[in-house]
This record gives C-alpha cells, sequence and structure tokens, in this order.
C-alpha cells in the first residue's frame, strides 16, 4: 500500500501532554476533584453576557459572518477602550483586529512579524502556547528564564543583551503573567522597550489579565515603542468568557493590515455571537471585573500565605519549584502522588525547558471553597 507523503515538520517538534500518561489514573479517581491544573476562572459571566442572552445589538442576522477585521461597532468600542485604558495613541480601526482569543491574535501577530529561521525571545516562564506558535510559523522559541525570581531592570537588561543574536527578530513578554503572578513595572517596560528598539525587534505583550493586578497598576508597553509593539487583549480572563474565543490584536497599521490576512486564511472571522457578547461585556461588565477582582486575589493571597509562596502581584497562579519534594521518579512521581490526594497541578516544563521541576497551581479554575480543600490538601503533602 502506497505511503502518505509525510507530515510538517514543524509540527512535530511540539511537544505532547504529559497528562497523556496520567489521564488513564486520573480517569478512576473517585470523590471530589482538585483541578488546579487548568487555567480558567470559575465564575459565570456577568449579566448579558451568558450565551442565551446573546443580543443582536442592531446587527442583521447574527449567524452570518461578520467583517474578518470585527464588528465594525466593536472595533469603535476598542478603540475608546485602548485609548482611554491601555493609553494606546492609535488612529482608528485600522491599528485593530478582533482574533479567536488571544491565542488566534499572537499567532497571527507570529505570522505577520517573524519568519522562517528567525528566533523569538521568551521572557520564561511562560504561557506555554506561545513557545508552539513561534515553532509552527517556522521560527525558534528562545526561553530567557528570569520571571521565576526577583530581578531589577538592570538585572533585566544584562539577561537579554546576553540572550540575544542576530537570528532574533521578536521578543515575547506577558504581563501580568502566567504562571508566576509577575507585573511589570515602568522601569522594567522601559529596559524591553529601550532594548528592543536597539535590535530592531518586534514585541508581543500578552496581556490577558490586565483587569487582574493585585499591587501597582497595569501599564502598556505600546506606549513606550508604539511603531514595534503588537498587543494581545482577551475577554476570556477578563469576563469569564474563555469559550467565547474573542480577543484582539493592537498595534501599527503595517502590522495589523498583515495579521488580518493571516486570520483570513485561518478562521476567517470572529464568531458573530461572541463579539455581540464581548460589546456587552465592555459596556455592562464594570462591577462585575471588580468583584472578580476581588475575589480572585483573596483566593490568590490565602493559597500563597498557606503554601508558604511569595503572593501573586496579578493573574491567577502560582508556580512552585517542587525540587525538594522529588525522588527517583522525578516530577511525574510527583504529580502522581498529588493525583492519589485528587489534586491535578500543572508540569512545569510547559512553561520552559528550565523549570522540569516545578509545578503551576491555579486558584480561580474551581469556587474558592474547592480550591481551599485542595492547597489544604496539598500543604499538608508538602509538609
Amino acid at each position: 500500500m502506497p505511503k502518505h507523503p509525510g507530515f510538517d515538520a514543524a509540527i512535530d517538534k511540539l511537544g505532547g501532554s504529559v497528562y497523556s500518561a496520567l489521564a488513564p489514573r486520573i480517569a478512576t479517581l473517585k470523590g471530589e476533584l482538585y483541578p488546579l491544573h487548568i487555567g480558567d476562572t470559575w465564575k459565570d459571566p456577568g449579566p448579558g453576557m451568558s450565551w442565551k442572552d446573546t443580543p443582536d445589538n442592531g446587527v442583521d442576522r447574527p449567524h452570518r459572518y461578520s467583517n474578518p477585521a470585527g464588528i465594525n461597532e466593536l472595533l469603535d468600542d476598542l478603540i475608546i477602550k485602548v485609548r482611554e485604558r491601555n493609553q494606546l495613541d492609535i488612529e482608528g480601526p485600522g491599528n485593530i483586529t478582533v482574533t479567536a482569543g488571544a491565542t488566534g491574535a499572537l499567532y497571527v501577530a507570529a505570522r505577520a512579524t517573524v519568519c522562517a529561521g528567525d528566533e523569538v525571545m521568551i521572557l520564561a516562564p511562560y504561557w506555554p502556547l506561545v513557545g508552539g506558535i513561534a515553532v509552527t510559523v517556522g521560527a525558534t522559541a528562545v526561553e530567557v528564564p528570569i520571571l521565576h525570581r526577583s530581578f531589577d531592570a538592570d538585572e533585566l537588561n544584562r539577561v537579554l543583551e546576553q540572550t540575544v543574536t542576530d537570528k532574533t527578530a521578536a521578543i515575547y513578554l506577558n504581563t501580568p503573567s502566567n504562571p508566576v503572578g509577575v507585573v511589570f513595572d515602568e522601569a522594567k517596560l522601559a529596559v524591553v522597550a529601550e532594548f528592543a528598539k536597539r535590535h530592531s525587534l518586534w514585541i508581543w505583550s500578552d496581556e490577558v489579565y490586565e483587569d487582574y493586578v493585585f499591587e501597582g497598576a497595569h501599564l502598556s508597553i505600546g506606549r513606550m515603542a508604539p511603531e514595534r509593539t503588537l498587543t494581545a487583549f482577551s475577554f476570556s480572563k477578563a469576563y469569564g468568557m474563555a469559550g467565547y474565543r474573542c480577543g484582539y490584536l493592537v498595534g501599527p497599521k503595517d502590522a495589523i493590515s498583515r495579521a488580518r490576512k493571516a486570520l483570513t486564511y485561518v478562521w476567517y472571522s470572529t464568531p458573530t455571537p461572541s463579539q455581540l457578547i464581548a460589546r456587552e461585556a465592555i459596556k455592562n461588565s464594570a462591577d462585575w471585573v471588580v468583584a472578580a477582582r476581588k475575589s480572585y486575589q483573596e483566593m490568590g493571597y490565602w493559597s500563597a500565605d498557606r503554601l508558604g509562596l511569595a503572593r501573586p502581584h496579578g493573574s491567577t497562579f502560582l508556580f512552585l519549584d517542587a525540587t525538594k519534594y522529588l525522588d527517583d521518579r522525578g516530577l511525574t512521581g510527583f504529580l502522581l502522588d498529588c493525583i492519589e490526594d485528587n489534586i491535578i497541578l500543572a508540569p512545569g516544563s510547559s512553561f520552559g525547558p528550565s523549570f522540569g521541576n516545578w509545578v503551576r497551581i491555579c486558584y480561580t479554575s474551581v469556587p474558592p471553597e474547592v480550591v481551599k480543600r485542595g492547597i489544604e490538601k496539598l500543604a499538608k503533602r508538602l509538609g
């Protein structure tokens, strides 16, 4: 029988899930589960943001395709938002495109700005999918491990200069950070912006947790280097709408026009009902976000204190170095031991090659009372 012609080597480079080996054991668990590995939020969307409440907002036949760049009314809302809140000095709708979540935003940002053979510097530990995004467009993901420890602006600059090469085309940062909860201040953002200017790099700024800053304020690096910054935002985490897959990308017109071309050949247009719900979220969800932020902050602080970790400055995660708890089975053995207590954690290797002995904990994946019971069990296991 003739063989098929083969597969894309870039896809073959993508790692599989560590849970493929653990899934059979997880499937046998009985009783209350503590799925602290899931990077999601437990709160239901606010009034008017539920799928069953999808408004028409004056849009005729919302089951039809929308403009690939986004519904005009939503683009108008987003222009106001990024100008007023993020202080991004954009001209108009040509600087924004609506996307299938922030994942889609970062994918088309990559398609628009890097080429096969380029390198993308990724401040680590990092959101797991961004490394794969770089690889799928033919680039090399270069880990820059620094976010897991204390560092100042000068050290950040030194580490960046030690890592850059003549193949580097872009740098990725995530603030507030998944998985460590770091929030970049003005001085550190300025270091990244000036570094990118010196080396003629694109900046991919992932700001999906902008609404969940617990200490300080969220600042957008696009204010400092607007000519080279592509910023990904999302309704997923901000408004508890991850399943609706709606985000947006903001940047210079020449980059956004190319991102729009790329998305046209992947998903064509973001689902129209999701965009309509996104409009409702922008207009009516301020109180919901305030309440969610308070709840998440309380849970994050409580979990960190109980586990003896530094309190997060933002996002919805804690990152734990499990090295001293490992035996000759390595992290897989530790994960299996936690599974015996119905606790499921995310393996650190997903967040960068340097973090194979770490685990991520999401303290918003299930209601607070469930998280607390899971954290108590984990704390007892850790001793």
